[in-house]
């Protein structure tokens, strides 16, 4: 039994048969309640305690009409990110003038740390070589 503690003005729990339903639930309410900014708990058998706050970033197999790098959140954020960190690779220095595409690279993967996908403070300017070079291999952080 999957249970799903969803939490807006307050608090209701709904029991779920598998995480698979629980899951496509929870999506979808965090969906339709995004500007709220409400978040759930989801506690099961085989997983440890969660919190989702945004949907865009759960594990669920069900195709994603927006894909993560599509979504308005990741392109406000990648705006955000060239204004606050400049427009130059933070690891060789080069910039457009120096012909390279720009990347905005999450410092701790997105693979490894989705819950730090949207987190400012885990992006950096990198160019397109030095991006690809580091991968989801390292986390390196080449503004400090």
């Amino acid at each position: 039994m999957y249970v799903a503690t969803y939490r807006s003005e307050g608090r209701k729990t709904k029991r779920y048969k598998s995480e698979k339903s629980a899951l496509k639930s929870i999506r979808n309410w965090l969906k339709q309640h995004e500007q709220q900014g409400y978040s759930v708990g989801l506690m099961g058998p085989d997983i440890p305690p969660t919190e989702f706050h945004d949907w865009e970033l759960m594990p669920f197999d069900e195709p994603k009409t927006v894909s993560f790098y599509n979504s308005k959140k990741w392109i406000n954020l990648k705006a955000e990110a060239f204004v606050r960190y400049g427009n130059k690779c933070a690891c060789c220095g080069r910039s457009p003038e120096n012909n390279v595409i720009m990347h905005v690279d999450h410092i701790k993967p997105r693979s490894k740390y989705p819950e730090l996908a949207l987190d400012i403070n885990n992006l950096q300017i990198l160019c397109e070589h030095c991006n690809t070079g580091k991968s989801n291999k390292f986390e390196t952080n080449w503004r400090e």
